[in-house]
């Protein structure tokens, strides 16, 4: 999971992790958390521009989210799926497909390509809202 910046700015775009929320930072201050210093932000939220809210850092994130799915089929052939979903673009999704050697991709075959198929299918699908 990418979190936010270290070097936090004003003005920088962040999602709660909690909700899925945009928002952005406005103000942060160093605030102690179990005998440690930590951050606490201040953040507008889009949905709700007239209230803002404090979080502290780690309940926030990038405003981009990735996942990397490996299917491996028993012949030892591999599929690695890089998705990253960009909560800024309406939740737009884009893929990376490569595998072990790339060279060879559309020689795969068994259950691992059937198992690849059906996760293709599911982004074709009528979308669906997952909170």
């Amino acid at each position: 999971m990418k979190k936010i910046n270290k070097k936090t700015e004003k003005k920088q775009r962040v999602r709660i992790l909690e909700t899925g929320e945009l928002g952005t930072v406005t103000d942060q201050q160093l605030m102690p958390r179990d005998g440690q210093l930590h951050r606490y932000m201040q953040v507008l939220l889009d949905k709700q521009p007239h209230r803002d809210r404090w979080f502290w850092d780690d309940q926030l994130g990038g405003t981009k989210e990735t996942c990397r799915v490996t299917i491996e089929g028993e012949s030892g052939q591999t599929l690695v799926y890089d998705l990253t979903m960009d909560y800024e673009k309406n939740r737009d999704i884009t893929m990376t497909i490569t595998g072990r050697n790339p060279n060879n991709l559309m020689e795969h075959r068994g259950l691992h390509m059937l198992m690849s198929s059906h996760l293709l299918e599911g982004f074709t699908a009528q979308e669906v809202e997952v909170e």
